[in-house]
């Protein structure tokens, strides 16, 4: 079916008059930039720890990722994935499974950072007011309402299906993104952004990309297009950026360029 997909946006690109020739390649100066999973700290990335979301704001980042995952007993803490963590903590053999909290407090985040657990970051927002919270790994509405009620308004969220990309407008969510690594990225692209005039509901025109996406015919042809707002990770050099890319940036998920 995607080979489909593939083939029905190809026959798009041989009919369309494409604008790709003049298109201006835009700038990083209306650029916002993203502290990636809470910003370097020591020369360390992704810590995803408390000391690095106090240093991003130190830093004057006006917006800020933390990736967030459930332990085993369904507490909400910052953590990039577990089968990493386990690694770094010399528990390989447990893999990609959730410690519980307890066993997560015990043991604490490698190279002695501090955890954030859901209240952490929720008070953390609420004290500064003029940052905003991006998030990663969850996207459904009902669990970013119970756990971060009211911030809504000051909240990028990347959607990880159609779903909830809808739901997420629905609910006033400040920015929702639509993230290529979504399992439904296909079907919710050829319905939402080739078709949309013919299909009811909420049309994708924001979408985060990880650099690997151009390497995809697929998704070169999308973006020689359409004209989508585009969130871009991790770029960590001005080199990293893609020609195609620069006319829609919006977001740019960074270690090191602020």
């Amino acid at each position: 079916m995607k080979r489909l997909y593939i083939a029905v946006v190809s026959a798009l690109l041989l009919l369309s008059c494409s604008d790709k020739g003049n298109r201006v390649v835009g700038t990083l100066s209306d650029v916002a930039f993203i502290a990636h999973a809470g910003g370097s700290i020591g020369g360390l990335a992704m810590t995803n720890s408390m000391e690095a979301l106090y240093a991003a704001r130190d830093k004057g980042y006006k917006y800020i990722e933390l990736d967030l995952q459930f332990t085993s007993d369904s507490v909400l803490v910052a953590m990039h994935d577990w089968a990493e963590y386990n690694m770094a903590v010399g528990q390989e053999e447990r893999g990609d499974s959730a410690p519980s909290f307890a066993e997560l407090s015990s043991r604490g985040l490698p190279n002695g950072f501090t955890l954030l657990t859901h209240s952490d970051i929720y008070d953390f927002f609420i004290a500064n007011d003029s940052i905003c919270f991006v998030t990663d790994k969850i996207s459904n509405p009902d669990i970013l309402d119970n756990f971060f009620p009211g911030l809504e308004s000051r909240m990028v969220v990347e959607a990880f299906s159609y779903k909830d990309y809808v739901a997420l407008h629905e609910r006033g969510y400040r920015y929702v993104t639509y993230s290529c690594m979504a399992e439904d990225v296909a079907t919710a692209s050829l319905k939402h952004i080739l078709f949309s005039a013919l299909f009811p509901g909420q049309r994708i025109d924001k979408l985060a990309l990880h650099t690997s996406a151009f390497d995809y015919i697929y998704m070169k042809l999308l973006l020689t297009l359409f004209d989508f707002e585009i969130s871009l990770f991790t770029i960590n050099s001005i080199d990293e950026i893609p020609e195609v890319a620069f006319a829609g940036l919006k977001y740019i998920y960074t270690d090191a360029l602020y």
